[in-house]
């Protein structure tokens, strides 16, 4: 993976002059650390609220709960905010075709957003895809490849026909352009908080694009002046499919892959190396949790925060409750990143 770098010195007053227009509003609104010249869109991306949970934080005895909640992006997760920005660069390089491998989620994303955009789009999903995530797919007009196998052979099979036909890729682990959406959340975060990190960041891993992206969001604010320090970030996998938690704790084994937790499904991680610096530089660490503990927390999320997120976005308070319980640790304020809201039927309980 190639990293985006900007000159964060000639970037600092634009990012700070944008924080006091009104327009554009989400993930363009910090266009002065994005890759993108464009990209206004009525489709909008980002602006999610970070909700006080009381309830919780007396639960899990942290002083401060706060949950970044990703459904409310207009396909309910935090893949939204990438989607954006693939299409906003898809058109600036004259692409006319999308493509990406998803166990779901950044496969409706990308469905929504080139429906929105009219623009083809072609989605790889590997074969325990469930019905009711394909019929998303569907209703957005996708062109839907089902693989005969898991993730990993859904994104070969992406890859290898977006390359032949050119198509434009939304590969988060392939095209390094879209980290520059999904960090994002560390700067609403941050100003949502007045200009201050918080203590701990706590979100669910799969291919690791998304809490690496967290971290790079947060040193970027440190690197223009307006924090001081970065969080620490906390990356929750599931126990039966842990590839990235062994390869922090330098540990071996085979992975069952019976997970519910679809979405962090991943047997080999693509931004592995990436997260793993990320936590270095943090002083983070990946935290293995059970289907159990996921179903769990899932349940205290709509029970006592008034939030319902799909199985997968439940992780991170798993996780939570592993590092302040198990671990001893009072983790402060805490953000835990709720990725997505999109509940399938088999997953309400």
């Amino acid at each position: 993976m190639l990293d985006v770098l900007y000159d964060y010195t000639a970037a600092a007053g634009q990012f700070r002059s944008a924080l006091d227009s009104a327009r554009p509003q989400g993930v363009f609104r910090y266009r002065a650390l994005l890759p993108v010249s464009g990209g206004d869109s009525d489709l909008v991306a980002g602006n999610t609220p970070l909700v006080e949970a009381g309830h919780l934080a007396a639960r899990f005895g942290v002083d401060r709960l706060l949950l970044k909640d990703e459904t409310r992006n207009p396909t309910r997760c935090l893949k939204d905010r990438a989607t954006a920005v693939a299409v906003a660069m898809a058109r600036a390089a004259g692409g006319k075709e999308l493509y990406c491998a998803s166990a779901g989620n950044a496969a409706i994303s990308l469905a929504g957003f080139c429906a929105h955009a009219g623009l083809p789009c072609h989605v790889f999903v590997p074969s325990y895809a469930s019905p009711e995530r394909l019929a998303w797919l569907e209703s957005y007009g996708a062109d839907i490849h089902v693989s005969g196998g898991d993730y990993d052979t859904a994104y070969s099979a992406a890859e290898e026909a977006g390359q032949r036909h050119g198509w434009y890729s939304r590969n988060c682990a392939f095209n390094p352009f879209l980290v520059e959406g999904q960090k994002t959340v560390a700067f609403e975060i941050a100003e949502a908080l007045d200009w201050n990190a918080p203590d701990t960041v706590v979100a669910p891993v799969g291919d690791g694009c998304t809490l690496a992206a967290i971290g790079k969001g947060f040193r970027e604010l440190r690197e223009l002046g307006l924090l001081d320090r970065v969080p620490r970030l906390v990356g929750a996998q599931a126990e039966d499919m842990q590839p990235l938690v062994r390869r922090w704790q330098g540990t071996t084994g085979e992975d069952s892959g019976l997970t519910d937790a679809a979405s962090i499904n991943v047997r080999r991680p693509r931004n592995a190396l990436r997260l793993l610096e990320e936590l270095r530089q943090a002083d983070g660490e990946l935290v293995a949790v059970t289907d159990q503990a996921i179903e769990s927390a899932q349940a205290q999320l709509a029970r006592e925060a008034g939030i319902v997120v799909e199985f997968t976005a439940a992780a991170g308070l798993a996780a939570l409750d592993e590092i302040t319980g198990a671990q001893g640790h009072n983790a402060g304020t805490v953000v835990v990143v709720l990725t997505g809201g999109r509940v399938d039927r088999e997953e309400v309980g």
